[in-house]
């Protein structure tokens, strides 16, 4: 039993630190919003896996809905200060 609660309290999503908040800010505010370019994937890919504790990835950039997804899930993190 034990071991089931702490299995749950690790895949609990955490907070954003300020360091990530004006890192996203300024994600936000990019000229082109409609591409990611390198850094930007990787900004993506890893808040996604610090903020909702999984494995980093990166998903292939054919299909951007997968992207498109996460950065929803951040952008929840980020309105909820």
């Amino acid at each position: 039993m034990r071991l089931r609660k702490t299995q749950r309290q690790s895949k609990q999503s955490k907070a954003m630190v300020e360091k990530d908040r004006k890192e996203w800010d300024k994600f936000l505010n990019r000229k082109n919003q409609s591409e990611l370019n390198r850094t930007e994937i990787k900004l993506v890919a890893r808040l996604y896996s610090e903020l909702y504790n999984v494995k980093y990835s990166e998903p292939c950039t054919c299909n951007g809905r997968i992207y498109k997804s996460w950065i929803e899930q951040i952008n929840k993190r980020y309105e909820s200060k």
